[in-house]
């Protein structure tokens, strides 16, 4: 799995995951993922659109680095997740916990407001 980042504004990271959101996988990014979430001060946007497959350990990470920008005081959101991956996150009610965005104004707007 390949974790990289590109600030969007003074205000937004963009991160940009590829890969299988599994043990393996998680793994690989796990530690700069996390340092990201809980040290920048800015929203973040992930965008999930080279993510084939995710696990419930890719739930989790998701989960702990939402946390981790949200006590910052920060927004949230994943960006267009492929199908399968959305069908997970749906369906583990994860949609309801953190925003889901189908394209990148969507997503800039929701971590803005």
């Amino acid at each position: 799995m390949d974790i990289n980042k590109e600030q969007l504004n003074d205000d937004i990271i963009k991160i940009n995951l590829s890969g299988r959101m599994d043990v393996g996988g998680v793994g690989e990014i796990e530690a700069e993922f996390s340092t990201i979430a809980s040290t920048a001060d800015m929203s973040i946007i992930v965008d999930m659109s080279a993510v084939p497959y995710m696990s419930s350990i890719g739930i989790r990470a998701l989960l702990i680095n939402a946390k981790a920008v949200n006590r910052r005081g920060q927004k949230y959101a994943l960006l267009t997740p492929q199908s399968d991956v959305k069908n997970v996150l749906e369906v583990s009610g994860i949609d309801q916990l953190i925003t889901i965005c189908g394209d990148i104004d969507e997503a800039i707007s929701k971590v803005s407001s």
